[in-house]
């Protein structure tokens, strides 16, 4: 695991796209030297009350329509095989780009909390099934920007075309403050190929395990927003209408689920909702789980889309 640093600009080419750190910029395995964030740290008016139900990057129907589309062609292309994809682990690697204003932001160990969650959520630690997924750190860099910690989305070009790092399987994990109702979002596989430099998951820093922002303060946010990464769609897209989520072990969902209420069933079809969800809307200490048939569309998604070695369109 490397760490950097950098001021405003952006890193060094270590952290652009086709690049490796430079050995005079990096600390291998060392922690960086930046303040943890105070349990009680000041929050905005009305902080509290954001939710999942903002994602910037939410695909609307016909660009899902297009996704689902693009994915059955693939599937088909590849004679099949591709509909159960082997099993055995994934390593994907990560990048967390942490940005700053100079007092708030993220520290390594806040970082390190949220890799260990990611690990959890998507290894079946915390229920549901192991996805066999596994995050793998292998950098950080810290950026001191107030105009990008306080306004990612408005400066997300800027962002990541002097961040990001690697190709379509490397995740880059962008951490800053969102605005007001926006807790992350994401982009999908299906959009690498128009739009690589774009490519990530950017979440607020105070929805890491132990962060600051009640309700939704165990990490789940980013399990969430990756989830999307690798490919899964809400559980309660389509409503009560097929395809749904195109998964067929995760019943439809007329709408998201807020709060964390013990059960609730809003289609006649079989099933309850899944409130259980990580690609549900509830609260943290409502999400468990991952099911078997969302762990296998991301396994259809990475090796289609996300692998080194991903067929060409």
């Amino acid at each position: 695991m490397a760490c950097l640093f950098t001021l405003g600009g952006g890193p060094p080419a270590a952290a652009r796209a086709d690049s490796r750190p430079d050995p005079a910029e990096v600390r291998a395995g060392a922690e960086c030297p930046v303040g943890e964030p105070s349990e009680g740290a000041a929050l905005r008016p009305g902080a509290e009350g954001l939710t999942h139900a903002v994602e910037p990057r939410e695909p609307g129907p016909d660009e899902i329509a297009r996704m689902s589309a693009d994915l059955r062609r693939r599937l088909e292309e590849s004679g099949g095989m591709r509909r159960a994809p082997a099993t055995g682990e994934i390593m994907v690697p990560l990048w967390v780009h942490v940005i700053k204003d100079g007092v708030l932001g993220l520290s390594d160990a806040g970082v390190k909390r949220q890799v260990d969650t990611l690990n959890a959520a998507y290894g079946g630690r915390l229920g549901g099934v192991d996805t066999g997924v596994r995050f793998v750190l292998t950098g950080i860099t810290h950026t001191l920007n107030k105009d990008w910690f306080r306004d990612p989305l408005g400066n997300e070009a800027a962002i990541k075309t002097k961040l990001r790092v690697g190709g379509p399987e490397t995740l880059n994990l962008y951490i800053a403050q969102l605005g007001e109702l926006v807790l992350g979002y994401a982009t999908y596989p299906y959009w690498y190929q128009g739009e690589p430099q774009l490519d990530g998951v950017v979440i607020d820093w105070r929805s890491v395990p132990g962060g600051p922002l009640r309700n939704f303060d165990k990490g789940f946010t980013a399990v969430h927003e990756i989830g999307h990464w690798l490919g899964l769609l809400h559980t309660f897209e389509n409503g009560c209408s097929a395809p749904g989520d195109a998964v067929d072990d995760t019943p439809p969902e007329a709408y998201p689920t807020t709060g964390c209420p013990p059960s609730k069933d809003t289609c006649t079809e079989p099933g309850q909702d899944p409130v259980h969800n990580f690609m549900d809307y509830a609260q943290d200490r409502c999400m468990t789980n991952f099911t078997a048939g969302q762990a296998v569309r991301m396994r259809q998604m990475w090796d289609l889309y996300r692998r080194p070695t991903a067929p060409p369109v």
